[in-house]
C-alpha cells in the first residue's frame, strides 16, 4: 500500500509540473525601424498600434513579452534563435527571404496598404513616364519587381519612410513605395497633409500583417482567439492611431 501511495504521489507531481513550468516569457522579433502608427519598437518608450495590441494580449494571457528590434534583412532568419515570434510577418514573404518556410502564422492583425506616393500633379502618372522610386531598405516591393523587366524605372533604397517621403516632396524622385497610413502620419507631422497622393495608375498592394512562430502554435491559437474576443478594443486602438485597413475612396 505504501509503495502504491508513493507511486501515486510521484505521478501526481509529474502531472502537475508542466503547468508550473509552462513558458510565459517570450521574445518578439521586430523590425528595427519606426513604422508608426502601425508599430515602433526602436526604443523602450516607443509606441504604436501593434505595440499596444501585443501588450494587451500578453496581459490577458499572463505572458511577459519583450521586443527585439533587428535589421529587416536579418530579422526573418532569427526565428527560433534569438526570438520566439516575429511581427510583422506574412506567408508570402518567405520566398524572397531565403528563411524558414516552416514557420506558422496567426490570423491577420491588420493590413498594410502598399501605395506609391507622388506629388499631387503626378496623380495620374503612368508607368511609361515613371522613372524613379524610393524603397525602404530591407523591404521587398514585390509588385514593382514584377514590372521591372517591362518598364524603365530605377529603385533607390532609403533608410526609412521619412526619407522616402521627403525625396518626393523635394522633387528628387518621382514616387515613394510607402505604406499609406505611415505616409499620412509623416505628412501630418510635417504639416504637409495632402502634398502627396496615391498614384492611381501605379502598383498598390494590400498585405496582411501576422504574428509568426515555429515552436509556439498554441500561443498563436490563443492570439487568434484574442483577436476575435477583443474586437472592440482592437477597433478602438485602430481609431486611436488613425489606421485604416483600406484606401479612402
Amino acid at each position: 500500500m505504501r509503495a502504491c501511495l508513493t507511486i501515486l504521489v510521484t505521478l501526481f507531481g509529474l502531472i502537475g509540473q508542466p503547468a508550473a513550468l509552462a513558458q510565459t516569457q517570450f521574445v518578439v522579433g521586430t523590425e528595427d525601424l519606426n513604422f508608426y502608427p502601425h508599430y515602433d519598437f526602436t526604443a523602450a518608450d516607443s509606441t504604436g498600434f501593434a505595440n499596444e495590441v501585443l501588450q494587451l494580449f500578453a496581459q490577458r494571457y499572463g505572458y511577459q513579452l519583450s521586443f527585439q528590434p533587428l535589421p529587416v534583412k536579418r530579422l526573418y532568419h532569427e526565428l527560433d534563435n534569438l526570438v520566439d515570434f516575429i511581427y510583422p510577418d506574412n506567408p508570402n514573404w518567405a520566398k524572397y527571404q531565403g528563411s524558414q518556410a516552416s514557420r506558422i502564422f496567426s490570423e491577420p492583425l491588420i493590413y498594410n496598404l502598399g501605395t506609391t506616393l507622388v506629388l499631387r500633379a503626378n496623380k495620374q502618372i503612368t508607368l511609361d513616364r515613371f522613372r524613379t522610386l524610393a524603397v525602404i531598405h530591407g523591404f521587398t516591393p514585390t509588385a514593382w519587381l514584377a514590372l521591372h523587366g517591362q518598364h524603365r524605372f530605377k529603385l533607390y533604397e532609403v533608410p526609412n519612410a521619412v526619407s522616402a517621403v521627403n525625396l518626393v516632396l523635394r522633387g528628387q524622385l518621382d514616387g515613394a513605395d510607402v505604406e499609406y497610413n505611415v505616409a499620412q502620419h509623416i505628412l501630418r507631422q510635417q504639416q504637409q497633409e495632402g502634398a502627396l497622393v496615391v498614384a492611381q495608375n501605379l502598383p498598390m498592394t494590400r498585405v496582411a500583417f501576422h504574428l509568426s512562430s515555429i515552436r509556439h502554435p498554441q500561443v498563436l491559437q490563443q492570439f487568434n482567439h484574442f483577436l476575435l474576443s477583443h474586437q472592440a478594443e482592437i477597433t478602438a486602438l485602430k481609431q486611436k492611431y488613425q489606421l485604416s485597413d483600406s484606401l479612402p475612396q
